[in-house]
């Protein structure tokens, strides 16, 4: 293993507490590639989220680190590399934007066409990243204003990563079909927004107190709402409407991700391991925070527990081979929802076994 190999595995666990786990879970082929890829994609996040940077900082960085995948050549690390200095090296994160040659020598080991599709979704979050830059000198709380607008910001931070991982599981695995992989792709960009949709709601006081929102003004308006006046005890009914409507459509993501997972070959135990247990433990922190909204205007820590998530793996590990089995524990962690009236769920993937 070489030295920056061995980096980019140390590194991880470092910038992401629930994917490090899962990735550890995928075959020994798809594992590096798929660290890799997820250093890179958090290379673009930590630019985006710096609070350190304008958003033309933000912008430039961004489009450098773009151009690095783009022209493939060594001028544009270069470049990239000599406007760091306005970039602080605080956290991990910043640390590994700093040592991105180290990761970008590990990608350039990987074959051509493995190249070519980690390249594109990177160049495709980052333009995503850059027009939806916020800065601390600047702040826009309001910045997304259209459930419209937060489909396409869940597109660009999480619906790429569910396309990306799904071009890497069909490159490494001859099981996976071209039909099955057509219909995977319909179904990837939910897989990443379902996820995603979950940490927005999970964070949503905890942004607000950075400065940042991902609520829209058009659902916040449509409960007569805003951003100060979630946080007032007689708005408490109206505000927990507005978060089951958000939790609704987080779930129907998260269902039609279902859907996605029940696509992949049973052969394949490592892929669908690690795409089920980030969704079993999604639908649980959404139960909590449904169960108790108030927590979550108070700031307490929403998050599932050690031995759910412990629990939900064991479940996992046994049901894995079945999808009838998966679908059915999915739907039955599903009903424990609290009056949400969520339509029926069923699984094309399952029918068309």
């Amino acid at each position: 293993m070489t030295s920056q190999t061995r980096y980019c595995l140390e590194m991880l666990p470092r910038v992401s507490r629930t994917f490090a786990p899962a990735i550890r879970i995928l075959p020994r082929g798809l594992k590096i590639p798929v660290t890799v890829a997820y250093l890179l994609f958090r290379v673009a996040d930590t630019i985006e989220d710096c609070d350190a940077l304008s958003v033309p900082q933000k912008g430039e960085l961004l489009d450098a680190y773009a151009r690095i995948f783009h022209e493939a050549g060594s001028d544009e690390l270069y470049q990239f590399n000599a406007k760091l200095d306005i970039l602080p090296c605080r956290s991990h994160d910043e640390q590994l934007v700093h040592n991105l040659p180290e990761v970008l020598t590990v990608f350039h080991t990987f074959s051509k066409p493995l190249q070519t599709h980690i390249a594109f979704w990177v160049i495709e979050m980052s333009r995503g990243m850059r027009k939806y830059a916020q800065s601390a000198k600047k702040v826009r709380p309001s910045f997304l204003r259209t459930m419209k607008e937060l489909d396409e910001y869940t597109y660009y931070v999480a619906g790429t990563v569910g396309y990306l991982l799904t071009e890497l599981f069909s490159y490494y695995s001859r099981k996976i079909t071209p039909s099955a992989k057509e219909k995977m792709d319909r179904l990837a960009e939910s897989f990443g927004k379902g996820l995603q949709m979950v940490n927005i709601i999970r964070d949503m006081t905890s942004d607000l107190k950075r400065g940042q929102s991902y609520i829209p003004d058009e659902l916040l308006q449509k409960y007569r709402l805003n951003r100060q006046s979630i946080y007032d005890q007689e708005n408490a009914d109206r505000v927990e409407e507005m978060l089951n409507e958000l939790i609704r459509n987080a779930v129907k993501y998260l269902d039609q991700a279902l859907d996605y997972i029940l696509l992949i070959p049973k052969e394949e135990k490592r892929i669908r391991l690690f795409c089920i247990l980030p969704l079993f433990w999604a639908l649980r922190t959404l139960q909590k925070i449904q169960q108790n909204t108030l927590a979550l205007l108070e700031n307490d820590k929403i998050k599932v527990s050690r031995c759910m998530i412990h629990k939900e793996f064991i479940v996992a590990l046994i049901h894995i081979f079945s999808n009838r089995l998966l679908f059915s524990y999915y739907v039955h962690i599903r009903k424990q929802f609290n009056s949400l009236l969520l339509t029926p769920l069923s699984s094309k993937a399952l029918s068309q076994q």
